[in-house]
């Protein structure tokens, strides 16, 4: 965009320069130079109306091009996100399973080891305490 900003600010500048030298080397009449110009402005102005048009089409596609990439990028994260949630359930639902299990296996070793507990204290052979 800058580059076509600085060949259209020189395009200008040759023009302005060369009609300039024009004018003080014209071997016409004033009539016949006024007609010249208007019809040198005329295509200069063309000129600039079209350089302009060219680049706003340029910048349209640009930003039609960056508003894609954009919703590709859109699109992508929210996948990887899915993902990621997907991911966090599978572990969690792993963990609180394997911890389940462990409650389980250690409530019936505390189980277990009471129950010789209970069927000493229920004997004959119990001290009093003191």
């Amino acid at each position: 965009m800058t580059d076509k900003g600085s060949n259209f600010g020189a395009f200008l500048l040759g023009g302005l320069i060369g009609g300039a030298i024009g004018l003080l080397y014209a071997p016409r009449s004033g009539q016949e130079t006024r007609r010249i110009l208007a019809g040198e402005g005329q295509e200069m102005m063309d000129r600039a109306v079209t350089t302009i048009r060219e680049a706003q089409d340029s910048a349209l596609a640009a930003i039609r091009e960056t508003q894609t990439r954009l919703e590709t990028l859109n699109l992508e994260a929210k996948d990887r996100i899915s993902k990621l949630q997907e991911i966090a359930e599978s572990t969690l639902n792993e963990q609180k399973q394997s911890l389940i299990k462990g409650y389980s296996e250690a409530k019936k070793v505390v189980k277990d080891a009471e129950e010789p507990l209970t069927t000493t204290t229920t004997g004959a052979n119990t001290a009093p305490r003191s």
